[in-house]
């Protein structure tokens, strides 16, 4: 079996660790159908079509184990769900995009990569840079004042790539485009529940 087949990180204990006392008591993510990994739809405004498939997965609210509803805010600090180095660091339309290069391979030699979207990176965080699993990488941003009126959520991709991909193929237009660029859904990496 190679490290392909059983990817699973530990990305949710990671975060709650991180985010405590706002995060205690987390039993589950709430998720509507168009925060899930290949959705057409919009979770948001008005609720329309997007224009390609969700290539990833939006993490936006959670029940705690008293039933209660909580959302992520921009105080919610997120973590690396594994370690590998920071490849490239972009705007998005709510804040900036992570880019992280980990060290799994497929059998075809393809390299993982995961993309964290709507964050404010931490200042020390720089291209090249290594980072270990579980580190703080960046905080949720977005949410009042951005032009489509998302709340603050955190979106999360993971792909396997060529090993030598170039910064520049990774964009949000071209992680879905690329036939070089198999995305993963993510609830197969992370837990939704605990």
């Amino acid at each position: 079996m190679s490290q392909a087949d059983n990817l699973k990180s530990n990305f949710l204990r990671y975060l709650l660790a991180a985010n405590r006392p706002q995060m205690d008591d987390f039993k589950e993510w709430l998720l509507q159908p168009g925060m899930l990994f290949n959705s057409r739809e919009q979770w948001w405004g008005g609720r329309g079509t997007r224009a390609a498939p969700h290539e990833g997965l939006d993490l936006h609210s959670f029940a705690d184990a008293r039933g209660m509803i909580k959302k992520l805010n921009r105080q919610i600090k997120i973590p690396a769900a594994f370690a590998g180095h920071i490849v490239k660091i972009c705007p998005d339309f709510l804040g900036q995009s992570i880019f992280i290069r980990h060290v799994f391979q497929s059998p075809g030699g393809r390299r993982l990569y995961s993309a964290y979207g709507h964050t404010a990176p931490l200042d020390s965080l720089s291209v090249g840079q290594e980072v270990v699993e579980g580190e703080i990488i960046g905080a949720i941003s977005g949410g009042s004042g951005n032009r489509t009126a998302l709340a603050p959520h955190l979106h999360i991709t993971f792909a396997w790539a060529p090993a030598d991909c170039s910064p520049e193929r990774l964009t949000w237009k071209n992680l879905g485009d690329d036939a070089g660029i198999t995305l993963i859904d993510p609830l197969t990496v992370i837990s939704s529940h605990i």
